[in-house]
């Protein structure tokens, strides 16, 4: 996808990840090369609810459209794309590789697309909300190792 203009993003970040935490007791791996994150977490409905419990002790209120579409943005702004799985597949995709008109309506940008068949598998759809507080993170993380 190209923004208004006609020109690809340039590529401000490379990412290069192998990372196992755990949030809460919940299991989730970050992997990334170049332009490519790829989150992956064996139990989304339990890393959205204890990335919920973090970002709003960070924040003072739940995570909404406009978080979601802030880290959309940031990440397409850096020529990067993430990927949240679960165990049953791709449940959502933001940033630069993701133009989708139905994330426009759901999820607040066309940056953001929620793989319907990964959400359903995955209890719901409370995954989206999880990967934005998790890639903001990461973003912020990626910030402050740029300073």
């Amino acid at each position: 996808m190209t923004p208004e203009g006609g020109r690809p993003p340039e590529r401000a970040l490379d990412v290069t990840a192998d990372l196992s935490v755990e949030v809460d007791g919940v299991p989730v791996r970050v992997q990334a090369s170049g332009a490519e994150i790829e989150v992956t977490s064996p139990d989304v409905r339990r890393l959205f609810a204890a990335v919920r419990v973090a970002g709003g002790a960070a924040t003072q209120a739940s995570p909404g459209r406009a978080e979601l579409a802030r880290v959309a943005d940031t990440l397409a702004a850096n020529g990067l794309t993430a990927r949240l799985d679960g165990p049953s597949g791709r449940v959502l995709s933001l940033g630069a590789d993701v133009d989708s008109a139905a994330g426009s309506a759901l999820l607040g940008t066309r940056r953001a697309r929620l793989h319907p068949a990964g959400a359903l598998r995955s209890s719901g759809p409370a995954p989206a909300a999880a990967a934005a507080l998790l890639l903001a993170v990461l973003a912020v993380l990626a910030g402050r190792r740029r300073r």
